[in-house]
């Protein structure tokens, strides 16, 4: 706390060197911090009278993450930055019948093992049959059911995507607005988790999975790309592309 209260200090003075030099209409005996004692006092004589309202409560809810700084990031804090990336296009087994099957296109590999859902626009024709049934994650043969949602792009990839928890902010709503399960394999250090999780129940899938363990999400992407070739589930090679990613303003990962 006392290192944030410094830099806030060496912060104004950047900003206010930086607004006069662009002379900007300001009157600098107006300043106050959104941090110091009055802000805190206002923010916490909010929450209890939420609290005494019973409009505050307590829920377990993904939020956004630095694994560089290991702090929480808020949503102003980030930005796009365009990087290369490739599409992994992967079959995934229908349970009715596991020789059908159905494709994505990823950039995530390394989040099969977090898949809970495919989901497709609900007028896509494509994958209208497919709604209410389910298919097998490959890899990790985890049953997860086929939805359908508006925020799904026809367009993009194969127009079916997997829901992984948690992938990006789309995947946040479509866990919540669709009451997905909670299934996370990264840790707060940015690695996967070193437990096999308790919905990988086969034999090959905890294998899999222990493949990855521990690994950055860089080395599981390789990792899950080479288990994926063995198991004759990514068609083809990666796809190339450059596309924006989101970033913590500060960091670099």
């Amino acid at each position: 706390v006392e290192l944030c209260e410094r830099l806030t200090v060496e912060d104004e003075v950047a900003f206010e060197d930086l607004w006069r030099r662009m002379g900007l209409s300001v009157d600098w005996t107006q300043t106050y911090q959104t941090i110091d004692a009055n802000a805190q006092r206002v923010s916490q004589l909010a929450f209890l009278r939420n609290l005494a309202r019973g409009e505050a409560y307590q829920t377990e809810a993904p939020t956004l993450w630095d694994v560089t700084f290991r702090t929480a990031v808020a949503q102003a804090e980030l930005e796009d930055r365009e990087r290369p990336g490739a599409y992994h296009r992967i079959g995934f087994p229908t349970t009715a019948n596991p020789g059908e099957k159905v494709f994505i296109e990823t950039t995530r590999p390394e989040l099969l093992a977090a898949c809970v859902a495919l989901v497709a626009h609900p007028d896509d024709e494509r994958y209208q049959p497919l709604f209410g049934s389910t298919v097998t994650t490959p890899a990790f043969g985890v049953h997860v059911p086929v939805v359908a949602h508006h925020l799904a792009e026809p367009d993009k990839g194969s127009g079916i995507a997997m829901i992984c928890t948690f992938g990006d902010l789309t995947d946040v709503t479509w866990w919540r607005e669709l009451q997905l399960p909670t299934r996370p394999i990264i840790g707060w250090d940015g690695r996967i988790l070193r437990d096999v999780p308790e919905w990988i129940t086969s034999d090959s899938g905890r294998a899999h999975y222990e493949s990855i363990a521990g690994a950055t999400s860089h080395t599981a992407k390789e990792r899950m790309v080479e288990i994926l070739r063995e198991t004759g589930d990514m068609v083809g090679d990666p796809r190339p592309i450059t596309h924006a990613v989101k970033f913590f303003e500060k960091g670099d990962k």
